[in-house]
């Protein structure tokens, strides 16, 4: 059985409630003045999609408990078509996202940790050696990291879709062998700096 950890704002400090496998993820969650998010981690039981990122992230040990960190990014703008202001909005995203990623892994790594997390710009691993594989939102297995997402075919190409924002969602990876708990701290300390 997997478990979903999704944080819950209570007086602008981030806490996680652990939940059994639910269908569906909540709706937007603020815990930042600038950026409304989702965060969910889950253990990998699913062996195919298990297999696809330690290929991806060859410098990564221990493959039978590495644990996915995903930050949904609701966005104000419909990331399934282009304009000026859903790629500026993408832009501010991704470097958030990279932001706080960068300060997730440095934190985990200086406690011992492996963590990598996918750079959203090129869909390979941000610290990772060079791969010709690539893992981005719109890949056939992404969408597998959480209920609340799935992949739409829109006719010229495939977008993210979140259950409850449609095609207003931007979504990163953060992959990690350290426990939830180490995980969640670091997040939340991340995220904060971040702001």
């Amino acid at each position: 059985m997997s478990t979903l950890i999704s944080p819950i704002v209570q007086n602008e400090e981030t806490t996680f409630k652990a939940e059994s496998s639910p269908p569906k993820q909540s709706c937007p969650i603020n815990v930042q003045r600038t950026f409304k998010k989702n965060v969910s981690m889950r253990d990998l039981t699913d062996r195919d999609l298990l297999a696809r990122l330690v290929s991806l992230f060859k410098e990564s040990p221990q493959v039978s408990n590495l644990m996915p960190l995903l930050v949904m990014y609701h966005t104000e703008y419909d990331m399934s078509v282009w304009s000026y202001d859903s790629h500026s909005e993408r832009e501010k995203i991704v470097n958030n996202f990279i932001q706080i990623a960068l300060t997730v892994t440095a934190s985990l790594k200086s406690a011992g940790y492996w963590c990598d997390f996918i750079d959203p710009t090129s869909g390979m691993p941000y610290h990772g050696s060079y791969c010709n594989e690539t893992f981005t939102e719109c890949d056939e297995d992404f969408h597998r990291l959480d209920d609340s997402l799935s992949l739409e075919d829109i006719g010229c190409c495939r977008a993210l879709m979140h259950c409850d924002w449609g095609f207003n969602v931007f979504a990163g990876l953060l992959l990690t062998n350290a426990p939830k708990e180490v995980l969640i701290q670091a997040y939340t300390s991340a995220n904060f700096s971040a702001a």
